[in-house]
């Protein structure tokens, strides 16, 4: 480590532990290692270091966030996750102590990166919140804002229990709990994931119709006035669009035929077995479902 970095590496311990007024130049020098010449020639002064330190302090907790609300598994693994970070509890938040800072929170180049990281992760956290209301796991109900709002402040909050009990218990209570209540909003095992999406004309009705294919059977080559969207539910069916690659559909597979395209082939690919599938017809007006190509 150089020495620019010890300074600032020891200028963010001291912030934490004795704050911006016990942070004296003499005691970065002493953690450091480093002379007043050398703190002077890479620093302006002790404000400088400071920003510095803290800049460093608000971006790790950032990135920290990051890593965690943006790493594999459900909505809610990733929030407890975050939530349940092995934290030091009793020594408090290194970005968090420093709002509890008059001198800090007086300058607004010291305060700018203590709001900035704040701001992020709470947006970061609304994020996760909204896809998991978007994708089913959450109820829809939920406000993502207020939410990572509310998270963050049990957090913060936890830790002022914890230094003034001299126990991480009160901080480790106040997380379960929060992850209960967010539990109580949780749908268990819905799981909404997009198949399709397509813009639509403006459509007076829908109608939704199941369609069996016998062994063997094309549909052959014809049109729909209206579009049409739907998914397979057995079987293997030939999908044919004009001028494009013949698509094997199988259970599950979606399929979307624009209103007065083509549809060169939609066959049932099995001999032996009918073919399923699950069609919307988009109508506008007096319109028939379907059209043959002469």
């Amino acid at each position: 480590m150089d020495t620019r970095e010890r300074l600032i590496e020891s200028t963010r311990e001291l912030l934490w532990d004795r704050g911006y007024v016990g942070t004296s130049p003499k005691a970065i020098q002493e953690r450091s290692g480093a002379g007043q010449g050398s703190m002077y020639h890479h620093f302006e002064g002790k404000q400088d270091l400071a920003r510095a330190a803290i800049e460093r302090n608000a971006a790790d907790l950032v990135t920290r966030a990051d890593a965690e609300l943006g790493g594999p598994g459900t909505v809610m693994e990733r929030l407890t996750g975050y939530m349940r970070r092995e934290r030091a509890a009793l020594r408090g938040c290194p970005v968090g102590r420093l709002t509890m800072d008059p001198d800090v929170m007086a300058d607004p180049d010291l305060r700018r990166p203590v709001q900035d990281a704040f701001a992020v992760v709470r947006d970061r956290l609304a994020a996760v919140l909204d896809e998991g209301r978007r994708n089913g796991e959450l109820d829809p109900a939920v406000d993502p804002a207020a939410t990572a709002a509310a998270l963050i402040a049990v957090l913060q909050g936890g830790y002022v229990l914890a230094r003034a009990a001299g126990s991480a218990d009160p901080y480790d209570q106040a997380v379960d709990g929060t992850l209960g209540l967010l539990a109580c909003r949780t749908r268990t095992g819905i799981r909404r994931t997009a198949l399709l999406a397509h813009p639509l004309p403006a459509s007076s009705w829908v109608e939704v119709y199941r369609v069996e294919l016998p062994p063997g059977q094309p549909a052959g080559p014809h049109f729909h006035p209206g579009a049409v969207t739907g998914y397979v539910e057995s079987g293997l069916i030939a999908f044919e669009r004009v001028g494009r690659p013949v698509r094997e559909l199988r259970p599950g597979d979606v399929f979307f035929e624009p209103a007065g395209e083509a549809i060169c082939r939609f066959d049932n690919l099995s001999d032996r077995e009918p073919a399923t599938f699950i069609a919307f017809y988009l109508l506008n007006g007096d319109q028939p479902l379907i059209q043959p190509i002469q």
